[in-house]
C-alpha cells in the first residue's frame, strides 16, 4: 500500500506544499485508489496536483469523522468530474449539524448534495474496501483511560445533545508485518482504535500508526496512552495533525516517533 499525505498541520522542510490544521490522505492499494478525509479547504487538491495525484480516480471517499478540518474540502471536491461515481463512506452521524461554542464545525455540504455526486454508504459497521484494507466503522470504548468525551453539540431529529463524536473512525491495513492504522483525529481514543482494529482483523501485531492522536498536554490520559504504545512495541509511529509537540516529545522518549508532514509518502507491504 502506498499512502501520500495530502494535508497536515506541517510541511516538510524545503518541500513547498500548502499546510493547514487539517488532514487528508491518498491511498493506493491492490489496484484501487481511496481519498481519506478532505482537509479544511481546497488546499489538499492543490497539493495533490503538485504531487501528480489525480483524485478523480478515487473508488471511494472515506471520512474519519464530521469536523470541518476533515470535511471542509468536500465542497471543492464536489466540483470535480470523477472517472467513475465513487462511493462515499461515513458514519450516519457524520453529516449531521455539529456545533461548538456557537460555531458550525460540521460538514459544509449536506447529505443531499453528496448523494447527487457520490454513492452514499452511511453505516456504523466496518467496510472492507479491499482484501487488506478496512474502514473500521463505529469504535467501541473498551479502555478505561480512554473514555468518550463531548466536544460541542450534535443535532439529531431536531434535538441537540452533547456530541461524543461517535462517528469517529479509522482505517486498518493488514500487511505482511502486521497492521498499519490510519486515523483522522482519534476522538475515539487511539488505543481504543488499535484494540478494535486488532479484534476486527484478528491480527495482533501492529506495524505502524499514522494520524492525529488528539492529545494536547502530557496529562494522565496522554501518559496512559504512551505506556500502552510502549507496551505494544510498534515499530513505526507517525503522530501528526492534532498531537501537540509536548506529547510527541514525551512519546519519543519511550518509542521513537517518525517524521511526518504534507508530502510524506509511506509504503507498507
Amino acid at each position: 500500500m502506498k499512502l501520500n499525505i495530502l494535508m497536515d498541520n506541517h510541511t516538510e522542510i524545503d518541500v513547498y506544499y500548502l499546510g493547514e490544521p487539517a488532514v487528508s490522505y491518498w491511498i493506493e492499494t491492490e489496484g484501487k485508489y481511496f481519498l481519506f478525509d478532505a482537509g479544511y479547504s481546497d488546499a489538499f487538491l492543490k497539493n495533490a496536483e503538485g504531487m501528480g495525484i489525480d483524485v478523480t480516480k478515487a473508488e471511494a471517499i472515506l471520512l474519519s469523522h464530521s469536523h470541518n478540518d476533515h470535511t471542509g474540502g468536500l465542497k471543492p471536491l464536489l466540483e470535480l468530474e470523477f472517472a467513475q461515481k465513487p462511493r462515499f463512506i461515513a458514519h450516519p452521524d457524520a453529516l449531521l449539524p455539529h456545533d461548538w461554542n456557537g460555531m458550525d464545525i460540521g460538514s459544509p455540504v449536506s447529505e443531499k448534495e453528496l448523494a447527487g455526486k457520490f454513492d452514499l454508504h452511511l453505516t456504523k459497521e466496518p467496510v472492507w474496501l479491499t482484501d487488506k484494507l478496512v474502514w473500521l466503522g463505529e469504535i467501541p470504548h473498551t479502555l478505561e483511560f480512554e473514555p468518550a468525551y463531548a466536544i460541542g453539540t450534535v443535532e439529531k431529529d431536531g434535538k441537540k445533545a452533547d456530541d461524543y463524536i461517535i462517528d469517529d473512525t479509522a482505517l486498518a491495513y493488514v500487511g505482511e508485518k502486521g497492521l498499519s492504522i490510519i486515523t483522522g483525529c482519534s476522538h475515539a481514543g487511539i488505543c481504543n482504535i488499535i484494540e478494535y482494529a486488532k479484534k476486527l482483523t484478528g491480527v495482533e501485531q501492529v506495524q505502524s500508526v499514522l494520524g492525529g492522536f488528539h492529545l494536547f498536554a502530557v496529562d494522565e490520559r496522554a501518559k496512559a496512552t504512551i505506556s500502552y504504545l510502549k507496551e505494544e512495541n510498534i515499530p513505526e509511529l507517525y503522530p501528526c495533525h492534532c498531537t501537540s509537540f509536548a506529547v510527541r516529545a514525551a512519546l519519543h522518549k519511550e518509542c521513537p516517533v517518525q517524521e511526518v508532514a504534507v508530502g510524506t509518502e509511506l509504503n507498507w507491504k
